[in-house]
């Protein structure tokens, strides 16, 4: 068996104890264990550089997950800065693919509109620099989803490509 089904950690996985499960179990969060991992994780994206820092990529899959059920403005700030940050100055990746899935799958569970225009200002820029993930993450949450979406006028023209 895999160390993660359905993208969290199963019960038998060497990440059982790690931070992020216990914050991310049901009346396991609080913001002292929080502030404890974010810290010790932007220390190791600070020695690894930008984009290469395996405690960020955890981070990462943290704020995706938590904040679908847990929104908080402040988090959701560092997470979208963060995950620029890694892409365009170091050149990884993966904090934006989480963004984009967050994006996709925490719209589909509770729409806010202000977030919904991030994800579309978010693909663009992504696509501007010959990425298609988040544009991938964005179709399928209009393909899939049962509720029509106002979109830009920019991302409108994009889909209209695909």
């Amino acid at each position: 068996s895999s160390d993660f089904e359905g993208g969290k950690p199963n019960e038998n996985s060497q990440f059982v104890n790690h931070p992020s499960h216990t914050l991310l179990k049901e009346k396991g969060f609080t913001f002292h264990g929080y502030n404890k991992f974010k810290m010790g994780c932007m220390r190791n994206r600070e020695l690894n550089g930008k984009g290469n820092s395996q405690e960020m990529n955890t981070l990462y899959r943290f704020w995706s997950f938590f904040l679908r059920e847990n929104f908080n403005k402040n988090m959701y700030r560092d997470f979208r800065k963060c995950a620029f940050e890694d892409a365009e100055e170091g050149g990884g990746r993966y904090g934006l693919e989480c963004l984009f899935r967050f994006f996709s799958y925490g719209l589909e569970k509770k729409f806010r509109k202000s977030l919904f225009l991030h994800f579309q200002e978010d693909v663009l820029k992504d696509y501007e620099t010959g990425h298609k993930y988040g544009l991938e993450k964005f179709w399928a949450l209009m393909h899939y989803s049962k509720k029509k979406y106002d979109l830009e006028a920019p991302m409108t023209k994009l889909l209209e490509q695909f």
